[in-house]
């Protein structure tokens, strides 16, 4: 019986050969393809990268899921709804979302993270005129 949980189990998303031109003895031909830069071309260094990589993304989906088993399919398809509401909300674009609404729907609102204290470049202090921002988007100026 599934449980409806994520799998958690981590896969290889880079290339095996880290873009390496193999000859027939199993080594690089640097004569043919010239010097290859191994580092630029690996994508995964440890398994739980790819874990760490997409983990808000999976607890999501595992929230989802135990809401599905416990309260039926329309209370994450709800919650969606009000997720892509809240999303769309449109400001002036000298006027910068707090996306409140956004983070009492997704529940991180109940945590602190290192954007809490050191902030986010959005919402950075400027001294914009709002005529000329309005002017520039719709390319008056």
């Amino acid at each position: 019986m599934s449980s409806g949980v994520p799998l958690m189990k981590p896969t290889l998303d880079g290339k095996r050969n880290a873009g390496l031109h193999l000859t027939e003895h199993g080594v690089h031909d640097s004569l043919r393809f010239g010097l290859c830069k191994v580092k630029e071309n690996l994508s995964m260094v440890h398994p739980l990268e790819n874990s760490e990589k997409h983990f808000l993304q999976n607890e999501e989906a595992a929230r989802l899921t135990s809401l599905r088993n416990q309260q039926g399919i329309h209370a994450p398809m709800r919650l969606a709804i009000e997720l892509k509401a809240t999303r769309s909300i449109g400001r002036l674009p000298f006027l910068e979302s707090s996306g409140l609404s956004t983070a009492s729907l997704c529940g991180s609102d109940e945590t602190i993270d290192f954007t809490d204290i050191l902030g986010l470049p959005e919402f950075d202090e400027r001294n914009l005129v709002p005529h000329v921002v309005m002017e520039r988007k719709f390319g008056d100026f």
